[in-house]
């Protein structure tokens, strides 16, 4: 995806994580928390020339959604492309350390996943905080990088 496209989704997932409540609706908090952030580590990868910044959609490592002339898509072998989890798939290259930054809080928020939505822990605010403090890093990097967001 375009770096533009990362944006506008990072600012309409936090929109909507602003308006939800995070104990009563964790789970749909977190996720929205987790995929904004997602689409800020894509972004910036894109900013740092780790990945490319192709009109492409990534399905899985390699293999890419490429629209044609006729404004269908078809399926293409290309490089590293948008990534769903930090070092999912691995990008190769050095890594500037806002980006390290970026990944370290995502890892953050990624360790309250399978405990509170797949597991039996019970959403806290501690763990609301944590997370809340981990976006705020995500999103002071992807601005540093990427320019103020709304």
């Amino acid at each position: 995806m375009r770096i533009a496209s990362h944006l506008e989704k990072f600012q309409r997932l936090a929109s909507l994580r602003a308006r939800l409540d995070p104990l009563d609706d964790f789970e749909l908090w977190y996720w929205t928390t987790l995929t904004a952030g997602t689409n800020a580590l894509n972004a910036v990868m894109h900013a740092v020339g780790l990945t490319s910044d192709d009109p492409v959609f990534s399905t899985i490592p390699g293999v890419h959604m490429v629209r044609q002339a006729d404004g269908s898509y078809a399926r293409a072998l290309r490089g590293p492309g948008d990534v769903s989890h930090v070092g999912w798939p691995p990008v190769e290259g050095d890594a500037p350390p806002d980006l390290r930054d970026l990944e370290h809080a995502l890892e953050a928020i990624e360790t309250h996943r399978d405990p509170c939505l797949r597991g039996d822990r019970a959403p806290s605010a501690a763990i609301v905080a944590e997370c809340d403090a981990a976006f705020a890093r995500v999103r002071a990097v992807l601005e540093g990088r990427c320019g103020r967001l709304a």
